[in-house]
């Protein structure tokens, strides 16, 4: 399977989403949430993004503290990591401002758990100010889950001047996907039959890709044929076995009859 980026509607609402937060007014809001469920492609599209704007790209991680967090934006700055915090932000800013690097924080919810002696959220807090400041905007991207958290300090939730949710890929996005990332050719319908196996989840697409490949490979076939696996399971959604399944009040109080 090939491995580059496949621009999808995902690709619009993000770069609609940074023109927003680069013509915004005030400076004092640089935060921009970017959200979606998983397997939307959150992760493929903000590192394409970074990529391609010299972005600072920070990602968050269980145990990780505001000492990390500093010592990662630090590095990829080019700037010393030292004792002196307030000296290493200026120097951090100095850079920022020189660069116009954005700054992305994937995983973003560990911010929130970051604390600096009475600081609540001080990961969160850190790269406010450090986007403040410099006059760089900052994506914070989380899972549509931690949305709400965001929400509990005012301070933050002030600061967040846009947000973005991205969605799974429609019938047309999942048709390009795998026309663009498959070695081998594929055939008329057979896109869309990934994407009715699927549900537009990227994640599971790019699985189903490799199950069409592997077909081509034991048939040896140079083009698939929406005939040729018409009748074949592509992809088992896993996830949906582990959603709980809701009880409705009505069955439960008449005990299930």
């Amino acid at each position: 399977m090939k491995h580059h980026f496949v621009k999808t509607e995902n690709h619009k609402q993000l770069t609609a989403g940074v023109a927003f937060m680069n013509e915004r007014g005030s400076l004092s809001s640089p935060l921009c949430l970017v959200h979606g469920e998983p397997g939307v492609g959150k992760t493929r599209n903000i590192s394409n993004y970074g990529a391609t704007n010299n972005a600072v790209l920070i990602l968050g991680h269980v145990g990780m503290n505001l000492d990390g967090l500093v010592w990662t934006i630090s590095k990829q700055l080019g700037v010393k990591h030292e004792t002196n915090r307030t000296a290493e932000m200026g120097k951090q800013i100095d850079a920022l401002r020189n660069m116009g690097s954005p700054l992305i924080f994937d995983e973003a919810q560990f911010g929130l758990s970051m604390r600096w002696k009475k600081v609540e959220a001080a990961g969160i807090e850190y790269v406010r100010q450090l986007g403040e400041t410099a006059g760089v905007i900052a994506l914070l991207v989380c899972h549509n889950s931690e949305v709400a958290r965001f929400s509990n300090s005012a301070h933050i939730r002030t600061r967040i001047a846009h947000r973005v949710e991205l969605h799974g890929a429609n019938e047309a996005d999942t048709v390009n996907f795998v026309k663009e990332l498959a070695d081998v050719a594929i055939g008329v319908g057979v896109g869309e039959l990934v994407y009715r196996q699927t549900g537009g989840k990227y994640r599971l697409i790019e699985n189903a890709i490799s199950a069409l490949e592997r077909f081509a490979k034991l048939k040896q076939l140079m083009q698939i044929e929406l005939n040729d696996v018409s009748n074949m399971t592509l992809v088992i959604d896993h996830e949906e076995g582990l959603i709980p399944k809701l009880v409705s009040t009505a069955k439960k109080s008449s005990g299930g009859r």
